[in-house]
C-alpha cells in the first residue's frame, strides 16, 4: 500500500496516514492537492489522505473544489490532534531563539505564546518544509514550528511542545480511494448537490433528510464556477447510504436537486484527545 499526502514529508497528512495505516505505511508527498488526486488515478498510489478542515481555520476550500472533479470514494475520515512544536537543530536553546519559521496558519495559531516567549514569526511556505530547510541548512537564534513527526524525520530537538494558543486544534481528514469501502458503523454519508435557482429549494433539499430524522454533522457552500451567484452544497450527516431511510433522502433530493453527487459512506472517525 501507498498513501499519497500533500506536503513534504512530516507535515500533518503524513501524521495521519501513520494514525490511521500505521508507520511502516509507504508514503508518497505530493506538491498539490491536484497531484494527490492524480497519483491515485494513475495507480501511483493506492489511496490518498486528503485534508478537508480544520476546528479553527475552518474549511480547506481547494480540497473540496477538487471532490467535485474527481470520481474517488470517500473511504475514512481520520481527525488528528494539532501540536505545534518548537524546533531548531541540536544544541540550541530555547532562550537562545529569536526568530521563527513556519506557515502562516501555524504561526497565527501560537500567536500568543511567541509573543510572550519574545520570538518574532518569519512567514515560510510550509511547516514541514520550515523544519526541513532549517535542518538542511542551520540559522543562528532561528527555529521553525512543525509536527513531532517533522522533528524526527529531520533531526531537530524539540524544545516546546504545545505550543498553540488554543487546546482545541484538530484537522479533518478523508481517505480517498477508488474502491468502496466495506461498511463499519457508525457511518457518515457525504454528499455535493445544487439546488434549483427558486424559492425555498434548499429547505426543500434538506427536509428530506429531516423529515426521516438523519442527523446533519455539516453544510458548507462553494460558488459554482460555471454559473455565477449559483452555489454547490456540501453536506456530511449521520448514517450509511444502505440504509432505508438514507436510501430514501438521497432519492427525495435526486428530485428536489439540479445534481447530486455522492462522495461515499465511511466510518466516522472518534477524536483522539
Amino acid at each position: 500500500m501507498v498513501v499519497a499526502f500533500q506536503g513534504e514529508r512530516g507535515a500533518y497528512s503524513e501524521q495521519a496516514v501513520r494514525e490511521y495505516f500505521g508507520g511502516e505505511t509507504a508514503v508518497l508527498p505530493c506538491r498539490s492537492f491536484l497531484a494527490l488526486f492524480d497519483a491515485v488515478h494513475e495507480n501511483k498510489a493506492t489511496c490518498a489522505m486528503l485534508p478537508v478542515e480544520n476546528s479553527l481555520a475552518g474549511t480547506v476550500i481547494p480540497a473540496y473544489d477538487l471532490l467535485v472533479d474527481h470520481d474517488l470514494q470517500v473511504q475514512a475520515e481520520v481527525i488528528v490532534r494539532v501540536e505545534h512544536c518548537l524546533m531548531a537543530p541540536p544544541g540550541t536553546r530555547l532562550e537562545d531563539v529569536r526568530r521563527v519559521w513556519s506557515h502562516p496558519q501555524a504561526l497565527a495559531q501560537c500567536e500568543q505564546n511567541l509573543r510572550r516567549l519574545g520570538i518574532e514569526p518569519v512567514t515560510y511556505y510550509d511547516t514541514a518544509g520550515a523544519a526541513r530547510d532549517l535542518a538542511a541548512n542551520p540559522q543562528p537564534e532561528t527555529a521553525a514550528i512543525a509536527s513531532a513527526l517533522a522533528a524526527e524525520i529531520y533531526q531537530l530537538d524539540i524544545l516546546a511542545r504545545h505550543l498553540e494558543d488554543m487546546d482545541f486544534n484538530y484537522t479533518r481528514f478523508f481517505v480517498l480511494g477508488r474502491e468502496t469501502p466495506p461498511r463499519r458503523d457508525p457511518s457518515k454519508t457525504s454528499i455535493i448537490f445544487t439546488t434549483r435557482h427558486v424559492p425555498g429549494a434548499l429547505h426543500a433539499v434538506l427536509g428530506e433528510l429531516a423529515q426521516r430524522g438523519i442527523n446533519m454533522t455539516k453544510i458548507e457552500s462553494r460558488p459554482r464556477r460555471n454559473r455565477p451567484w449559483h452555489y454547490l452544497f456540501y453536506v456530511d450527516f449521520e448514517g450509511h447510504e444502505d440504509d432505508p431511510p438514507v436510501q430514501e433522502a438521497l432519492l427525495g433530493i435526486l428530485k428536489q436537486a439540479s445534481f447530486l453527487k455522492v462522495l461515499g459512506s465511511y466510518p466516522a472517525a472518534e477524536i483522539r484527545e
